[in-house]
């Protein structure tokens, strides 16, 4: 690997990971520097792409020249930022694990290196492989980067007025970006469309999403133990492996970002720590920016973040209050409302039209075998919707008082309801009977689904011999 392909890997995370803890105010609570490093990567992505399609543009080639002095300065102002801002605050010091307990947390950590090792080995063993990879996503940045500029993709009505050829036009025309600028940036630092080290990239994601939940539910509370486990186990999941090795599609991205917002939000309602809202709004926006399904997870997360902000004897009256508006609105005829990435959607009683995907009949259809098979019994998930509900079950008072997890858990519902609507109501049943997208689309919700399963089970792991929780002292950094 070339300096420059090395330097396209630490400049967007230096980066990041500055403006993180800027807004977090520095590194104050258990866990926030592998937070900070988990979700500095994600942040210099993302930004280095924004820029990428601002700076460069005409010249996608040299993407690398052209943004770097830009990252550099935001890097350098960050961490400035953050070395002046930095105050006097209680510190924390970790209470030591026994010997056995500490020992197993490093073979689990050992483990997840491992198995990111593997993962990283078998992107680099091959070109863009899966077929939506290279016929969707791969397709827009790797004819920018061929041709050296940017080029539209119109719809194909408009491809076929246009007799200069200017233009270009392909199945998924109006898919979402963001992630063909992030290919952009690793092609130019590669110096050629060279798709095992843009892959890599995949890899790269997993491991900062598993750092970023670690680090965020040690903040949270949850101790060391029980938060290595639930990496390990959020890693080692068929569906997420595969999408890590087999690279090239948006899911797991989409599913970083939503996990990522999902656990900054979580700090916010537990500690009241503004920048994270800040992060969680921001991560929320990008989510449309990556795939069309974005839109409908940022739509859910809107709504959750602003029940929360919302006085507690209000949040009941403004749900109450949105149920009939959609109500009444549906029984005179139908309302419209505005969904990032996807335009105006007008919903009626039986149908939903969504500029993008067109007119979706909403009628009963019977996938429930192939749904349940696809979740419990197809070797995608390991035990995790065995687990998820009996952990509900037994700790539904937990559930019940904490806010953060009542709170979370009313998030996935309304995920779940989407889910069920789209693949039970709408053609994309076809999606669950033939074992594809709906096992894709439920990826993206999955780290949210270990955050409620960390939150639910921190007090028990701090019940059994050697609890690893935090006391005054010096910073824990783990």
């Amino acid at each position: 690997m070339s300096p420059a392909y090395v330097l396209a890997w630490l400049l967007p995370w230096a980066t990041g990971t500055g403006l993180y803890i800027v807004l977090n105010h520095g590194i104050r609570r258990p866990g926030d520097i592998p937070a900070a490093l988990g979700n500095g990567l994600l942040i210099g992505l993302f930004l280095a792409a924004a820029l990428t399609c601002w700076l460069a543009a005409d010249d996608p080639a040299h993407a690398l020249a052209k943004v770097s002095p830009w990252l550099i300065g935001i890097a350098v102002l960050a961490w400035g930022a953050a070395y002046a801002r930095r105050r006097p605050h209680e510190l924390l010091a970790r209470t030591p694990l026994p010997t056995f307990w500490q020992t197993m947390w490093w073979l689990v950590a050992a483990a997840v290196i491992v198995r990111l090792l593997v993962l990283g080995s078998e992107a680099l063993l091959r070109p863009t492989f899966p077929w939506d990879a290279w016929s969707a996503w791969a397709i827009k940045p790797k004819t920018w980067f061929m041709l050296d500029r940017f080029v539209a993709y119109v719809d194909p009505s408009q491809w076929l007025r246009d007799p200069t050829a200017s233009a270009r036009t392909s199945a998924i025309w109006d898919y979402p970006e963001l992630l063909a600028w992030v290919q952009v940036w690793f092609a130019s630092a590669a110096g050629s469309w060279n798709e095992p080290l843009i892959n890599l990239a995949w890899t790269g994601v997993l491991g900062v999403l598993g750092l970023a939940c670690y680090g965020q539910w040690r903040a949270l509370g949850v101790g060391r133990r029980l938060a290595i486990g639930l990496v390990y186990a959020l890693l080692s999941l068929p569906l997420v492996g595969a999408h890590a090795a087999l690279a090239g599609y948006a899911d797991l991205w989409l599913a970083a970002a939503f996990g990522m917002a999902v656990l900054a939000w979580l700090r916010w309602i537990r500690h009241r720590e503004a920048g994270q809202l800040a992060l969680a709004i921001a991560f929320g926006f990008c989510m449309p920016l990556l795939k069309l399904e974005g839109a409908v997870w940022l739509l859910g997360f809107s709504l959750m973040v602003a029940l929360e902000l919302l006085p507690a004897r209000w949040r009941w009256r403004a749900t109450a209050l949105l149920l009939a508006l959609g109500l009444a609105g549906i029984a005179l005829g139908g309302f419209v409302f505005p969904m990032l990435g996807l335009g105006w959607v007008h919903v009626s009683w039986g149908q939903v039209v969504i500029p993008v995907l067109g007119a979706l009949d909403l009628h009963w259809r019977p996938v429930g075998v192939a749904m349940f098979s696809g979740l419990l019994t197809l070797p995608n998930w390991h035990l995790l919707w065995y687990l998820l509900p009996i952990v509900v079950i037994l700790r539904w008072r937990k559930l019940v008082h904490d806010r953060a997890s009542a709170a979370l858990a009313l998030l996935l519902g309304l995920c779940v309801g989407f889910l069920f609507v789209l693949f039970f109501f709408t053609d994309a049943s076809a999606w669950a009977e033939n074992y594809t997208s709906a096992n894709r689309l439920i990826l993206h919700v999955v780290p949210a689904v270990f955050s409620l399963l960390a939150l639910l089970l921190a007090d028990v792991s701090a019940m059994f011999p050697g609890t690893d929780q935090a006391r005054p002292g010096r910073i824990d950094p783990a």
